[in-house]
């Protein structure tokens, strides 16, 4: 199965929100936003990534684009999971715990998409937000994709992963590699 879209389109659309072009708009009215997993700190506290995520899904609950709002992510270097501390922010900031439906295995972006899906189709949930950097936004709403949902973005400006330049950088190269890694692994199995 390949990644809708193909290739070549990816890492152009990458190559434009890289260098600031407004190529997602607005995000649509969806049935769930995602929060993509990120690093926990020691002691169990949100990295601003992480935040920034969880602050922006958040937001759109409040706004009522979204209904329901699904964190993942798994244990990484410190415990708890990524979408256990994400979960906990969202509660701070008012996202009722039943509209949370947390996905607690993940370990990557393509794990997140099948987990989500599963997660998603159970609950009645046909359309996601994916809720991340901007560069990772092209990558996830493709995989999300291949595993049937129709998803969208609603990247994070705030991340510190958007907002420092080389850290910029460096998740654009990161993505162009997912983006070609992911395409050619599509072709033999999702």
């Amino acid at each position: 199965m390949r990644l809708p879209g193909g290739i070549l389109r990816e890492l152009w659309l990458l190559f434009r929100v890289w260098r600031g072009d407004d190529v997602f708009g607005s995000p649509p009215a969806a049935d769930a936003a995602v929060v993509l997993g990120a690093e926990v700190c020691s002691g169990g506290v949100a990295s601003g990534t992480l935040r920034a995520r969880a602050l922006r899904a958040a937001e759109l609950w409040r706004s009522g684009t979204v209904r329901a709002v699904i964190p993942t992510g798994g244990v990484g270097e410190n415990p708890p999971s990524e979408a256990a501390v994400a979960a906990e922010l969202l509660r701070s900031e008012g996202v009722p715990g039943e509209k949370i439906l947390p996905e607690e295995r993940a370990r990557n972006t393509r794990e997140s998409a099948r987990l989500v899906a599963e997660i998603a189709r159970r609950a009645g949930l046909e359309s996601v937000l994916v809720v991340t950097d901007p560069l990772h936004c092209v990558r996830t709403v493709s995989v999300f994709k291949v595993y049937g949902m129709k998803a969208s973005a609603a990247p994070v400006y705030e991340s510190p992963m958007w907002r420092r330049e080389g850290r910029r950088r460096e998740q654009f190269v990161r993505e162009a590699v997912g983006i070609v890694w992911y395409g050619i692994r599509s072709r033999y199995r999702p």
